[in-house]
């Protein structure tokens, strides 16, 4: 796992390309170190990951994840993680707060 600090900012990056139960835990873990900091999530390196993972980012609160591979955020579209984490394209949108990603899901009435 690999973290990196800036001014008010904290940027966990898993190095592991499933994110399961254990990494779930260990995440969770690294989080609540940095209270106060702006988290972000960097899924670079991720390729899969389980109903563990989602379940845990309904536990924490503000997160933002970025660099999501487009299987994970079609998984993210459906079970509208976007209302509950903030979800970015790349690591300077996350950093400048612009240009979130939001699942709008418009109704032809």
């Amino acid at each position: 796992m690999e973290i990196r600090l800036f001014d008010k900012c904290c940027i966990i990056a898993p190095l592991t390309p499933k994110l399961d139960a254990i990494e779930c835990r260990r995440l969770y873990n690294e989080i609540k170190n940095y209270k106060g900091f702006s988290i972000g999530i960097d899924l670079t390196f991720v390729q899969d990951c389980t109903i563990e993972f989602i379940e845990e980012l309904y536990k924490i609160e503000p997160l933002s994840i970025f660099n999501i591979p487009s299987d994970i955020f079609t998984l993210f579209n459906i079970m509208r993680v976007d209302k509950h984490a903030n979800l970015f394209v790349s690591e300077e949108d996350f950093q400048a707060n612009k240009h979130r990603l939001i699942n709008r899901q418009f109704n032809i009435v």
